[in-house]
């Protein structure tokens, strides 16, 4: 990580009211540079390459960002937990696309009108803090591995 990546994830931290620490420099820089929901095998992974941590350690870490609102913790259609950076800290509210296939989440941008959270509340009769939107499919890039490029999931079904 570069003096900027440094400088940057540390400011993250401060508006967190997360002490910095080198692992948590790291994990939050790995976070905001990702571009997409990462699970916390791949974050370990990425981590040993420059730092000396533990799965423990990371995890405590991953729960710290959850519970600042650093980071967020979204489920998926294997057992996996991804994270990506909460909206406050990756700019905007978005939604996320999971690949049933490889198991790739990406985050995207929140379709404007997709959700209308204010509306939602009256509905519900409740205060809703949040919406997790997440689509799933099959990716473009599993997508070219199949014969053809034919689609491998039945949309009226939802299996492959």
């Amino acid at each position: 990580m570069d003096e900027q990546g440094t400088r940057h994830a540390a400011a993250m931290l401060a508006r967190a009211a997360i002490e910095p620490t080198p692992l948590r420099l790291l994990v939050v820089h790995l976070l905001a540079t990702a571009g997409r929901a990462l699970p916390a095998t791949d974050i370990l992974v990425l981590a040993r390459g420059q730092h000396r941590v533990n799965k423990v350690t990371l995890y405590r870490i991953l729960e710290l960002f959850v519970d600042k609102g650093l980071a967020q913790r979204h489920s998926s259609g294997d057992r996996a937990r991804r994270y990506c950076l909460g909206p406050r800290f990756s700019g905007q509210p978005h939604c996320h696309a999971y690949c049933v296939r490889c198991g790739r989440m990406e985050c995207l941008p929140i379709a404007e009108g997709l959700v209308d959270i204010a509306a939602l509340g009256p509905s519900l009769a409740m205060d809703v803090v949040g919406v997790e939107v997440r689509i799933d499919g099959v990716c473009a890039a599993c997508r070219r591995e199949t014969a053809g490029g034919e689609p491998t999931v039945d949309a009226k079904l939802g299996s492959l």
